[in-house]
């Protein structure tokens, strides 16, 4: 694919309203450095960096190994095996986690704690522009997590977690990995580096990726079964397009440099990253997107010597995002500029038997779309929340409170003639958790959530190519509300170890794009279907079940014996379905460890999901078979990590039902994938 002279980038940096906070807490970590070493503290998405044993909402953690052996090209297929994850899946770059069946502005996408600030949730075509194979642990809540992240995480939250502010001393003057991996059925080649050091208070670090996939390969026609029948039967000829996902190749590299001062009280640090990536879309013939992302990221941690304050955390990050949509080479057609900001600052403390957190965040976004597809209008987007979660532990039980308000403005472009939006939304939560007995536990979480309207709800109008539609806004839209309730059981220690969590979410005011059965002209001879953007009741309930059996062998290595499903079933007021939603799984595996080696098999099948929405054609049940080796072996004073995978091993024919491109994009064929990675 060719690249094209990039527009002039916007060279001022931003930090609205909050600049003064960020730039006294980062002054008071420095001054406070001392020689002594930082005590390690693990930062997570959590209100207060918690297990999930301990929490009233249901999360999940991927991190070592397990990540190691488990990164795809996209943060949405990395994580599309976890419990309760599918994906948005439009070819092997552009890939978004759905949760629960909940996509799009409902799951927050962000790098350590703060909004990934991109416009992938804008459109599903549209690719995150974080990077799993530089990550540290990758971190899912399930649910609604709006009460600490906004609006945009009401369906729940993924946060990648890197170093790249480190925020503990450097342990030697230089350490770090080096990473080779490859994968057959998406020809992908991709290699990583990662440096940190330092010396006394300085600590730095430094990471560079490049990967490169060619045109997937897949077992069967493009098109689906459904997709090909009703064209025959509308006297059309389907594609004849078989063996590979034709224009789905891509290639993506990116890296950054940050560096902190550190010390007993605190560590205060500054990080620049960039990340590019070009790739193919995959229902157009010779379409392309290129993307250039450049970002800065501040953050800082002061630990007063106060009877009351525990931390005061600040974040800070700005992007400069561009895009550009290629109908051919050489061919510029629609392009994307987002320049945002998103700070926040928050205050742990406790009072007697109480702990918590509280804060302040806010949002500056200014987006501006040119071209042919520009279906969404300028736009500018100014969000300040104020929040506050607390907890206390009574014996065997703790109890949670949460709440947050958040106002939200969107002004569209004065040319447009639009009106603008304003409106505060209230979050409230309330969990309990009761460890009935050792290593066991049953929580309870009850959430109200409210979401805002986006800008492309409220003011899209125009055709959406990529995703075959012509998609209208309503600028009357009101707040998205639902009553959330998640149940779970949880045993984790010795002995079989289990967790069951059940979800219900009531929606009162549910935003979809609902197809009104019209077109409209986008040329002469070419016409798209009408999706126009409606509210209306909806309910999402389902399930994640896991049970894992030890068995014990002879030679002192562990196998253990698997067995895991997950369900969402999503409905509108009347009983007509949502669409796109996840199909119901399940399987097993068998997973050994001895030693340094680790062996892995799984099997898990999907079930047909015939429960769709108007238009939407169903999905076919398919067998996903999986398989895995590793091992660790020392190499003088290295450490190297080897693993070879083995994906859809029956090269069977699946699609994502939570895809809008599932019936012109399936997943990859039988593909084996191999890597190594050298820690120093």
């Amino acid at each position: 694919m060719s690249t094209y002279s990039r527009a002039p980038r916007h060279s001022a940096i931003r930090f609205p309203g909050l600049a003064l906070s960020i730039a006294t807490i980062l002054c008071a970590a420095a001054t406070q450095a001392q020689e002594s070493s930082l005590e390690e503290i693990v930062v997570t998405a959590t209100p207060l960096r918690e297990s999930p044993l301990e929490m009233a909402q249901p999360t999940a953690i991927v991190s070592g190994d397990d990540l190691r052996r488990q990164i795809e090209g996209s943060i949405g297929e990395t994580l599309s095996k976890e419990l309760g994850i599918s994906s948005t899946y439009f070819g092997p770059s552009a890939s978004r986690p759905v949760i629960r069946g909940l996509g799009g502005d409902r799951v927050q996408i962000l790098e350590d704690g703060l909004s990934a600030l991109d416009v992938s949730g804008l459109s599903q075509d549209h690719a995150v522009s974080l990077e799993g194979v530089v990550a540290e642990q990758i971190e899912i809540i399930k649910g609604p997590a709006s009460l600490l992240y906004g609006s945009g995480a009401a369906g729940g939250l993924v946060n990648m977690v890197s170093n790249r502010i480190p925020r503990k001393a450097a342990e030697s003057v230089l350490s770090g990995a080096a990473e080779v991996r490859g994968a057959g059925a998406t020809g992908e080649m991709t290699g990583a580096l990662s440096l940190n050091g330092g010396g006394g208070n300085l600590a730095w670090h430094a990471d560079y990726f490049n990967r490169e996939t060619d045109d997937v390969r897949i077992p069967g026609f493009a098109q689906s079964a459904a997709l090909r029948q009703q064209l025959i039967d509308e006297g059309e000829t389907p594609s004849d397009v078989e063996g590979t996902i034709e224009n789905s190749s891509s290639e993506a590299n990116g890296g950054a440099l940050g560096v902190s001062l550190v010390g007993a009280s605190g560590f205060g640090g500054i990080s620049f990253s960039r990340y590019e990536t070009t790739y193919g879309i995959p229902i157009e013939e010779a379409a392309f997107i290129d993307m250039q992302q450049d970002r800065f990221d501040i953050s800082g941690e002061w630990r007063p010597s106060m009877s009351v304050i525990d931390a005061v955390r600040v974040r800070g990050a700005y992007n400069d995002y561009t895009h550009t949509e290629f109908e051919e080479a050489g061919v510029p057609g629609t392009q994307f500029f987002q320049t945002a900001s998103d700070v926040r600052v928050s205050l742990d403390h406790h009072f007697g038997d109480w702990r918590g957190t509280a804060g302040v965040q806010f949002l500056d976004v200014d987006f501006k779309a040119f071209g042919d597809e520009a279906y969404v209008p300028p736009s500018a987007t100014r969000g300040l929340s104020l929040f506050a979660f607390e907890e206390r532990h009574f014996d065997q039980w703790t109890l949670e409170f949460g709440a947050r308000a958040e106002n939200q403005k969107v002004t569209p472009d004065a040319a447009t003639g639009l009106p603008g939006y304003d409106k505060t939304a209230v979050n409230l939560s309330a969990g309990l958790v009761w460890k009935f007995a050792t290593d066991h536990a049953l929580a309870f979480n009850l959430t109200r959530t409210e979401r805002h309207a986006q800008a492309a709800e409220l003011y899209a109008d125009g055709p959406h190519l990529a995703a075959g539609r012509v998609e209208v806004g309503d600028s009357g839209l009101d707040i998205e509300d639902a009553l959330t309730f998640d149940v779970s059981l949880r045993h984790a220690g010795d002995g079989v170890n289990w967790t069951l969590s059940a979800f219900y979410n009531d929606y009162s005011s549910y935003i979809y794009m609902n197809p009104t059965g019209t077109t409209r002209e986008i040329e002469p001879g070419e016409e798209l279907p009408v999706f126009q953007a409606q509210q209306a009741g909806a309910k999402l309930y389902g399930y994640e079940a896991e049970v894992l059996f030890p068995l014990g062998l002879s030679n002192g290595g562990k196998l253990e014996f698997r067995l895991a499903s997950d369900y969402v079933r999503g409905e509108l007021e009347g009983g007509d379905n949502l669409p796109q939603m996840p199909a119901q799984r399940f399987g097993g595996g068998l997973h050994y460890e001895w030693e340094t080696w680790h062996a892995g098999i799984e099997a898990f099948y999907n079930l047909k999901q015939d429960k769709v929405a108007e238009y939407e054609l169903p999905t076919e049940a398919y067998t996903a078979l999986n398989a895995d080796i590793s091992t660790r072996l020392p190499i003088g004073g290295a450490n190297m990590f080897l693993f070879l995978r083995g994906n859809n091993i029956l090269n069977e024919e699946a699609r994502q039902a939570s895809s809008s491109l599932k019936d012109s994009v399936p997943l990859p064929g039988r593909s084996l994938a191999a890597g190594v990675r050298v820690s120093f």
